[in-house]
């Protein structure tokens, strides 16, 4: 059984007015620390990007996933990491996570190994907001996925609904040097951005690759 490591990435927020993998934090661009965090899990790792931003991505040496449904936004994504994967699990990273944290994804691969017929596992907030863009799939979902992507339903949290998911919280599991609230802190907007530049300093080595 093995998982295969997708960063999502690629085109120009709206919100945040540039592409937002590309963003600087502590001197190095967002997708540098969602290539860390996933090399920490997986030595498969991968980017699910569309063709127009490929060039810019290649400065990490991985693998150029392009999407199949190109312009269709996060499901269109998994569905090309999945399509490109031989593994039974995925476990996804958008590239405007950049604190995610090694041991929420430990916790999470320890579910997907249990057994059982959980099709994805995904952490909530304190809040009750669901993170569907760090979290784990299993490669059963891809026909209800093209199904989903054929009828240009696009809303992630509608695929969710029709899956078996194990929902995980902040109470579930041990946090280690930094909170599930920092852990699924994304950043859309330029406000987002700037939080997230006075808190990086406090992960100095979340953009090492390992």
């Amino acid at each position: 059984m093995g998982i295969t490591g997708v960063i999502l990435a690629g085109g120009r927020s709206r919100r945040m007015g540039a592409d937002k993998a590309l963003l600087m934090l502590e001197g190095k661009p967002l997708i540098t620390y969602s290539a860390a965090r996933l090399s920490s899990v997986t030595e498969h790792v991968v980017i699910a990007c569309g063709e127009e931003e490929r060039r810019a991505y290649r400065m990490l040496h991985l693998p150029l996933i392009p999407d199949i449904y190109p312009g269709l936004g996060p499901l269109a994504g998994l569905h090309a990491a999945l399509q490109g994967s031989h593994t039974e699990w995925v476990a996804v990273l958008a590239c405007d996570l950049p604190f995610a944290s090694e041991g929420l994804f430990l916790h999470m691969l320890e579910i997907a190994y249990g057994g059982g017929d959980i099709q994805a596992v995904v952490p909530v907030t304190s809040e009750g907001r669901v993170q569907p863009l760090l979290a784990l799939y299993n490669r059963s979902v891809l026909p209800i996925l093209e199904k989903f992507l054929s009828r240009r339903q696009l809303r992630v949290m509608e695929f969710l609904d029709v899956l078996d998911v194990h929902y995980v919280r902040e109470s579930d599991y041990e946090e280690g040097p930094r909170t599930h609230t920092v852990s699924l802190m994304n950043m859309n907007t330029p406000e987002d951005y700037a939080a997230a530049l006075k808190l990086a300093p406090l992960y100095p080595d979340d953009s090492s690759v390992q």
